[in-house]
């Protein structure tokens, strides 16, 4: 048998402590269930406000319970937890949101802005005191803590248990990709039907299949279809279709999704997500897309937040593209777009992994290239299917790098390594 480094034995008793580590963390300080947070997030360029709304606890907190400290650095955006009594940080996650994207907006700059969101936390225990801080990126892309509130449980709502005897409004669910996994140990990923009647319904549980079926269509996703259980949720809209397009008719957009977001045409998302969440408040959800009953072509995704895609001809990299935004925080690649989403600066790294400024070049996929690739690197024959740092992403023609000359973030063509490995690394938080 052959015998282990230190470093080896090092590595492997990491991998069976931590778990331990954070079961008992988890144990000491939270319930077998999560907490919906429902907060305002206002503002203008330079100015966030936070307003919590409402709490209420829901059945599940399906994420993982030992990857409880977010430290991807992912997210425009910090939700933390931390302990009242002694300070310490006992959870946080990264997301991005649809505000972000208004403030690179002309109306941002001359008004101010309010947007619903929604916070997914574990259930703090009724004898934990616990108080939720939010925090915004300065600068220099590092989070700055703007507000912290101490949850009061007096204002939560309590758990309701949903039973399909108890309570007839109970969603009907629709498994369409099963694991063998415990529900802490893979990514609950729920499709969620928009814009479809009843009389649509043999199109949409069609739909519903065929985008089960894109998921898993492209690499890295297709090897980890045992770690991606798929759930959809049978519903139905009052009007059939997606508002906000130019000869559209619909009066009330269902769960206000509509293209046209902030006048980009096929940009489709929704400003309604306490609705939205309501649709999978007793459904365990790691990860959504609304899937668009529509062929016009559009699409969107908000990093631990939605994908949106619509149903046509290249609905499968569509979707493949945006629920890698919204599920593995990756930035687009191309350097032209119909619309300006996302603030740029040239004087700070990003935080998406794909995208770099060389401002901090040491935190992204150096070593992952040969050593004799320069940086930057031409998009020439010599450096095809590479990795090398080539100029053009985030929407940007000069000062913004992406790791490969071709990929599903940039083209709609197979992922790069790079991507690939980030999302690799982001199914394996939830599933360990």
């Amino acid at each position: 048998m052959k015998k282990m480094t230190i470093r080896q034995c090092i590595a492997a008793a990491i991998i069976l402590i931590v778990p331990m580590v954070c079961s008992a963390q988890w144990d000491k300080y939270f319930e077998n269930r999560g907490l919906r947070i429902d907060y305002t997030h206002s503002g203008r360029q330079g100015v966030d406000y936070f307003t919590i709304e409402a709490m209420k606890e829901i059945p599940f907190y399906s994420a993982s319970r030992t990857n409880l400290i977010d430290f991807t650095d992912n997210g425009a955006y910090l939700i933390s937890l931390y302990d009242k009594s002694t300070g310490e940080l006992i959870f946080s996650k990264g997301v991005s949101s649809l505000f972000n994207e208004w403030l690179s907006t002309e109306q941002a700059s001359k008004m101010c802005g309010s947007f619903e969101e929604v916070a997914i936390v574990p259930c703090p225990k009724a004898e934990v005191e616990v108080e939720i801080a939010f925090s915004v990126r300065d600068s220099a892309n590092r989070f700055k803590e703007v507000v912290r509130y101490a949850i009061d449980k007096s204002e939560i709502r309590s758990v309701e248990v949903f039973t399909k005897k108890a309570n007839p409004m109970r969603p009907k669910l629709i498994t369409l990709n099963r694991t063998d996994r415990e529900i802490n140990q893979r990514v609950d990923l729920v499709l969620i039907p928009v814009g479809y009647t009843v009389q649509d319904k043999e199109k949409m549980m069609q739909d519903l299949n065929d985008m089960a079926s894109y998921m898993f269509s492209e690499e890295p996703y297709k090897s980890l279809r045992d770690c991606i259980e798929i759930t959809a949720v049978e519903r139905y809209a009052s009007e059939s279709g997606i508002g906000g397009l130019k000869d559209s008719k619909i009066k009330n957009s269902d769960l206000g999704v509509e293209y046209n977001t902030f006048s980009s045409p096929r940009y489709i998302m929704t400003r309604n997500l306490w609705d939205l969440y309501d649709v999978v408040d007793q459904v365990p959800c790691d990860a959504m897309i609304l899937v668009c009953n529509s062929d016009t072509y559009g699409g969107g995704g908000i990093y631990n937040y939605y994908a949106t895609c619509y149903m046509g001809a290249k609905s499968k990299e569509v979707i493949v593209h945006e629920f890698s935004h919204s599920f593995a925080g990756l930035g687009d690649e191309y350097s032209d777009n119909d619309s300006d989403a996302g603030l740029t600066s040239l004087k700070a790294e990003p935080y998406e992994n794909n995208i770099t400024t060389l401002i901090d070049f040491s935190k992204k996929w150096g070593d992952m290239m040969d050593k004799d690739t320069p940086v930057p690197t031409p998009a020439t024959k010599q450096y095809e299917n590479k990795v090398g740092v080539f100029e053009g992403a985030s929407y940007q023609s000069k000062g913004f790098y992406r790791p490969y000359q071709h990929c599903m973030m940039r083209d709609l063509t197979p992922f790069c390594p790079v991507c690939t490995k980030s999302i690799k690394d982001m199914v394996n938080l939830y599933c360990r």
